[in-house]
């Protein structure tokens, strides 16, 4: 049995295939605990830093306390490594960035607590709702970024200033202007390999959407997500990612469906 074969019993939900997983999976050097069991690969974790990225025991092996000791094991590395805390996924983590919901209340009885969560959103661009059905705000023009990155930034200052180490140029920004301004921006580029890539799809991402406070509630930043993808579809992506977002049901408008909700947990160790 493979860490593969494990993978995919324990999270039968993601379609990916096992080359797209050793992508995402690959950290060289970093630990990985294995629990065997007369040969038999049982379980496997996956650590990083200070964060545990997986924890997959096969369904035939569990209620055998396989998981909670390689949990143990795991914080132990992460305790010999200098961390004096242990997080679910990790924002670097390329593959869940908090527990996934079924994972929750395992990692709460070993004393991790919830610090929020988001989700994780699919949708196939051809059926999302087209962006001529959106009223067109007056006077606003929508279309990639040509202007200056100062600009760029301070606009996404003003939505969230911890988002401006996200925008060092302007490159794959769609932008909505008014009156010389830019009202909202987002990303939106061609994906790597990511939790919903199956080896035959091509992914697109809008991403890191904001709109500056005064040009709020009058439609500009749903148009312009619209706009993006179909702009991501242009450039021959199928499936539409809204990756670790706390506004599901903004997305869902134009037919996004989460597909996967993850909770931020941590524990001190």
């Amino acid at each position: 049995m493979t860490r593969f074969d494990i993978f995919s019993r324990c999270f039968p939900e993601l379609d990916m295939p096992e080359g797209v997983l050793g992508r995402l999976l690959d950290f060289s050097g970093d630990p990985v605990m294995e629990h065997r069991e007369a040969g038999t690969l049982a379980g496997f974790a996956l650590i990083h830093e200070n964060a545990l990225r997986l924890l997959c025991v096969h369904p035939a092996y569990r209620h055998r306390g396989i998981g909670t000791a390689l949990l143990r094991r795991a914080e132990d590395a992460v305790r010999q490594g200098g961390g004096q805390e242990m997080v679910i996924g990790g924002a670097s983590s390329r593959l869940f960035i908090g527990a996934p919901e079924k994972a929750k209340g395992f990692f709460e009885k070993r004393g991790y607590a919830c610090a929020g969560a988001c989700d994780e959103m699919t949708g196939e661009l051809s059926a999302l709702l087209p962006a001529a059905q959106l009223p067109a705000p007056p006077g606003v023009a929508f279309g990639w970024y040509r202007g200056s990155v100062q600009a760029l930034q301070r606009a996404v200052a003003a939505v969230d200033p911890t988002w401006v180490q996200y925008f060092p140029s302007a490159e794959h920004v769609f932008c909505a202007v008014k009156d010389g301004e830019i009202a909202g921006f987002c990303f939106a580029d061609v994906s790597g390999p990511c939790l919903l890539s199956n080896g035959k799809n091509v992914v697109g991402v809008p991403g890191c959407v904001g709109t500056v406070p005064r040009f709020r509630r009058q439609g500009i930043g749903l148009k312009m997500v619209a706009l993006a993808c179909e702009e991501l579809r242009k450039m021959g992506c199928d499936t539409g990612f809204i990756h670790y977002t706390g506004v599901a049901h903004w997305y869902a408008r134009l037919g996004f469906q989460t597909f996967l909700t993850e909770y931020f947990m941590h524990k001190a160790i």
